[in-house]
């Protein structure tokens, strides 16, 4: 007598005997999927994955490009001649107003770390081309650097007593536009400029007084113009006839 045996099907949780093919649930036919089998979600590309940050990113740039250029708006517009303030012709006078912060009031204790108004009236009374420098009030002679000339530049000033007068800039500019002299020391070495060579500090003692500046240019230089500023940005010019 023969006797059939009918191989075990291996349960939901029993692995496929090794070398064998994965058994078929109960009511499922081959190459179909089980209802709780996982499904690959499609892969999104990486253009999808980052749309928000691709639009966001022109309006972050144009936000962080207009911060840079303010702070360096801020830095900058003080320092040099930006502004001017009054333009008139030599022999009239010009009103020269700009703010400035005295963080130590070495000459004015009271102005310390305050904000101050400085006003002065300026008429540039002659602008002549000299043959050498004057002596200095100390040292030795200056004499004029070879392949330049000597321009005297005087100035009438009127301001009230105890005006700051500190980084005043007399210069002279060409018809090209290239400016002599703007430093606020003079090529006699007076590091105040507006100032009475008698001075004992950098505050005006008189409500009028005249000073003579002297400005080294190229010889082939058409002067136009003087400029008179106190470091910037706001700045007055004097027009030559």
């Amino acid at each position: 007598m023969t006797t059939l045996v009918t191989p075990a099907v291996p349960g939901p949780d029993q692995g496929t005997p090794r070398g064998g093919a994965p058994s078929l649930r109960p009511g499922m036919l081959p190459g179909m999927i089980p209802p709780d089998a996982a499904v690959p979600r499609p892969r999104r590309s990486w253009g999808r994955r980052n749309a928000v940050w691709l639009v966001l990113l022109p309006i972050a740039i144009v936000v962080a490009a207009g911060a840079s250029s303010f702070r360096v708006w801020a830095f900058w517009w003080p320092v040099g001649l930006h502004q001017e303030v009054d333009r008139v012709a030599i022999g009239e006078p010009a009103h020269l107003a700009g703010e400035y912060y005295d963080a130590f009031g070495l000459d004015v204790p009271e102005r310390a770390n305050t904000t101050v108004l400085r006003e002065v009236d300026a008429t540039v009374t002659g602008v002549e081309q000299v043959d050498e420098l004057p002596a200095p009030s100390y040292g030795d002679p200056v004499p004029v650097p070879e392949g330049s000339i000597v321009y005297e530049v005087k100035v009438h000033f009127v301001a009230e007593p105890q005006t700051d007068l500190s980084g005043c800039q007399i210069a002279l500019v060409a018809e090209d536009g290239t400016r002599y002299g703007e430093s606020t020391t003079d090529v006699l070495g007076n590091s105040n400029r507006c100032s009475t060579p008698d001075a004992a500090g950098f505050v005006s003692e008189e409500p009028e007084w005249d000073v003579t500046s002297y400005v080294l240019a190229d010889p082939d230089a058409e002067i136009t113009q003087v400029r008179l500023a106190f470091g910037g940005p706001e700045y007055v010019t004097f027009d030559l006839p």
